[in-house]
């Protein structure tokens, strides 16, 4: 048996690597042609959500803010308080205590994976080259009953506790609408650090002739934690920058 070549091998591997980067160039350009068209999806420069969040036997009315420029902002009702789970104004982030029931800020390493997870607004795959990502496409896999295509997505690492972590998220989109119906990822810090979160989304309606999920289950290691179910999406509403702020007093 003759041996490759180096070269021969070198052209394999590009024409490996290549088919695989045009089947993901495919999925996502159906994803878009399916939820709106690039184009819109880049337009979006705030989102506003209300929502009921059922967790822990509650059902407990939120509102979720977010803008192109890094601020968001997570709060929902409990007993008549407004708790803020987080908010990040494009540099700091805070929330509520559960304890004092008071506003805390977080810590610089906190608030640096914020602002590194904001950076995805309003669509992790939208500029996934200019901001350095890779995908790969990981072959098939059948979840929630629906066959769908695996891309995994791998963006600049997270630094906790000063290492490099990876920093990878799988998505599942469905192959017959090219929509994701899962993600999956590692939680990277906190008292879920090393469970594998996973996110399932369903009920995609159309707002604002963008396509958009309006049912969000949240589950760890497999147990679902929390559901959200949208009332209303807002696409570029007025958002003023006050909520954002830290508390005065606190």
């Amino acid at each position: 048996m003759k041996l490759l070549s180096l070269h021969a091998i070198a052209l394999l591997f590009l024409s490996i690597t290549s088919a695989s980067a045009q089947s993901v160039d495919e999925i996502l350009a159906k994803y878009y042609e399916n939820t709106g068209g690039k184009e819109a999806w880049s337009k979006v420069v705030a989102t506003r959500t209300t929502a009921k969040i059922k967790a822990q036997g509650m059902e407990l009315p939120a509102t979720m803010v977010q803008t192109a420029t890094g601020k968001q902002k997570v709060s929902f009702s409990f007993q008549g308080i407004e708790m803020v789970q987080p908010c990040f104004d494009g540099t700091t982030g805070w929330q509520t205590n559960f304890m004092t029931m008071k506003a805390e800020k977080m810590e610089a390493e906190d608030n640096a994976l914020m602002k590194q997870q904001s950076e995805d607004f309003p669509d992790a795959f939208l500029k996934y080259k200019e901001r350095g990502y890779s995908i790969s496409l990981e072959g098939s896999e059948t979840v929630e009953g629906t066959d769908c295509f695996k891309l995994k997505l791998t963006k600049k690492p997270y630094i906790i506790d000063g290492k490099e972590e990876e920093n990878v998220t799988y998505y599942f989109f469905e192959k017959e609408n090219y929509v994701p119906i899962l993600t999956k990822s590692v939680v990277p810090k906190g008292p879920g650090k090393g469970m594998m979160s996973e996110t399932v989304l369903s009920d995609y309606q159309e707002v604002g002739g963008l396509l958009w999920p309006f049912t969000i289950e949240q589950k760890f290691n497999g147990t679902v934690q929390a559901a959200i179910t949208m009332e209303k999406v807002e696409i570029n509403p007025t958002i003023d920058d006050a909520i954002f702020a830290y508390p005065a007093g606190n």
